[in-house]
């Protein structure tokens, strides 16, 4: 994973990157690359780009109204002048577990060092072990405590073989697929959840279903491409509804082209809404 910021708009988005990307010669996974000026990409004009829709986005458990809202997004971005090309990623299905396996091993190796020692919080005792102890359970949450103890199950001996490499395999099947794909369009759109968006807590005692809603973000992430979500319109429950793009590796300038050219055709009413009391 990495980090992804939250702004008002596309064009917050694109001077945010400007600070942000580039190289850091203290970050050893940072990468020595060029970074553009993203707000040269604020043009709003998508003419002749290929914008590729997979099938699995658009299939079973999708809710109706957001596929509805998708294909709307497409029809105003057809009408800018770019091309809509149906795709195909086979592996989607598979996303979810995949994810639910790497992530987790990988949240348990790198949060070991947090043991009340080296890094992080710390709890007092009257011995080391206590100290780890008391340290680990009152520093972490409930989720990442899920995480670390199933990322721990499937790295030990005896499921490695059989879930995190197995895991791993499949999740080059996954970066394939996009690799095939974006070898015919541009950037790759669809929903960003399957279902619209739930109340905060509401489904904080059902972990697997909140696994689930990550269906369609999780591939990006598993392939290593970038991804943008924008507002694309509201549920008749007046639930908001979002549009992600994806593109190719160090592409975020098509990214922001693309997103800023949909915010500014877009025809969904925006709304406002009040905090309740």
């Amino acid at each position: 994973d990495q980090i992804g910021p939250f702004t008002k708009d596309v064009t917050d988005c694109a001077l945010l990157l400007n600070t942000i990307c580039g190289y850091d010669n203290r970050d050893s996974t940072s990468l020595d690359h060029e970074v553009p000026d993203f707000t040269a990409s604020l043009t709003g004009d998508v003419k002749g780009l290929k914008i590729g829709l997979p099938g699995e986005f658009m299939g079973a458990g999708l809710d109706p109204e957001i596929k509805a809202a998708v294909e709307k997004a497409l029809l105003d971005l057809e009408k800018q002048g770019a091309e809509i090309v149906e795709i195909s990623l086979p592996h989607t299905e598979h996303a979810v577990a995949v994810y639910y396996i790497l992530a987790p091993a990988e949240a348990s190796a790198n949060l070991a060092r947090y043991d009340g020692v080296r890094y992080g919080y710390r709890e007092s005792a009257d011995n080391l072990l206590d100290m780890y102890e008391k340290s680990r359970d009152h520093g972490f949450g409930p989720e990442v405590k899920r995480r670390i103890m199933l990322g721990t199950y499937v790295l030990s001996s005896g499921y490695y073989d059989a879930y995190y490499l197995k895991a791993q395999k499949v999740r080059t099947l996954i970066k394939h697929d996009y690799d095939v794909a974006f070898k015919d369009v541009d950037v790759i759109c669809g929903p960003t959840s399957p279902v619209p968006a739930f109340k905060i807590g509401e489904k904080t005692s059902d972990p697997l279903q909140m696994y689930l809603c990550d269906i369609y973000t999780l591939p990006a992430n598993l392939a290593g491409y970038p991804a943008i979500s924008v507002p694309c319109g509201f549920t008749r429950s007046n639930l908001p509804i979002g549009l992600q793009f994806i593109g190719k590796a160090l592409d975020e300038a098509t990214l922001i082209k693309t997103a800023f050219s949909y915010e500014q055709s877009a025809t969904f009413q925006q709304r406002s809404f009040p905090f309740e009391k």
